[in-house]
């Protein structure tokens, strides 16, 4: 500890020495895995890392020409509740490290902790353990999933806890500050449970489904750009002993998603059944095949 001690001073005592000037202009995302090496691992597997470079975006926004689209996968800047600018540099790196903690007007990187790093000015900045942080991109859901007033924020869900760790992995900057919660950056996209939906088979002068999200707060599914959908599966066993199945599509741009706590209600066309099957599966807007959500006999 001694050593390590003497070190600190040292580099303490060297003034700008060690300020690594690159990265105070807007580096390629990879630049910062010489330090963040954990961390840039995780981001490399996230959808944030291929926003921009994706063939599935390259086809939906005409080959980068319907400029609405482009910002948000190729940030300059990301700020609170503000839609970004387009980034001139890297577009190729999506939405990088850079995008998200470096600001222009402080010329440092910001983040949740506040550190002493040698290489760069840095800033704590609580804004990023909020939600209002994803909302300049992520209008629509933000907005839904504000009206539900959880507590719950989007870095629950989407940048799960990984425990305490160290935020760098090269020497001797790592042991300049002590481990700090870290959170996953490679931005889960997260999947419904089972226990996260109801569905009740009602019986009135009607027949129908009530189906419930009662878990994710947000509608279900949920995007501001692309067309996941959520499938509503129905396999009836008839009196007559007869099998008979009706499908419903859920999806945000049919304006019909499953709104958190609001039952969504499915008529059925059968006067009488023995038993319902129902199956829920979703199909994200970059996979071509579904995944299973939820499979259950309602009576």
């Amino acid at each position: 500890m001694v050593v390590f001690f003497l070190l600190f001073l040292f580099v303490s005592s060297c003034g700008n020495v060690f300020v690594e000037k690159d990265l105070l202009e807007r580096p390629q995302a990879k630049r910062c895995a010489d330090c963040h090496s954990d961390i840039f691992k995780e981001w490399e597997k996230s959808r944030h890392a291929i926003a921009w470079k994706s063939e599935k975006f390259r086809l939906e926004s005409e080959n980068y020409t319907k400029n609405k689209c482009l910002s948000c996968h190729a940030p300059h800047q990301v700020d609170p509740g503000v839609k970004p600018a387009l980034r001139v540099e890297f577009k190729e790196d999506g939405i990088s490290c850079v995008a998200c903690h470096f600001k222009e007007e402080t010329k440092a990187m910001h983040g949740p902790h506040k550190v002493w790093s040698p290489p760069h000015p840095s800033r704590q900045d609580l804004n990023y353990t909020k939600a209002f942080f994803c909302a300049g991109c992520h209008q629509e859901t933000y907005k839904e999933w504000h009206l539900t007033k959880v507590q719950k924020s989007c870095q629950d869900c989407h940048m799960p806890s990984l425990g305490e760790k160290r935020i760098v992995q090269k020497f001797p900057f790592e042991y300049f500050h002590t481990k700090k919660p870290r959170h996953d950056h490679s931005f889960p996209t997260g999947k419904a449970k089972p226990e996260d939906i109801i569905v009740e088979l009602e019986r009135g002068a009607n027949l129908r489904l009530k189906v419930v999200n009662v878990g994710i707060p947000h509608n279900l599914p949920t995007a501001d750009q692309g067309d996941p959908k959520l499938y509503i599966i129905i396999d009836a066993l008839l009196p007559t002993g007869e099998s008979a199945r009706i499908v419903r599509v859920l999806s945000y741009q049919a304006k019909n998603a499953l709104v958190y706590r609001e039952p969504t209600y499915i008529d059925l066309p059968w006067q009488e059944v023995k038993h319902v099957v129902v199956k829920i599966e979703r199909k994200l807007s970059w996979k071509e095949g579904r995944e299973n959500i939820l499979e259950a006999v309602v009576k």
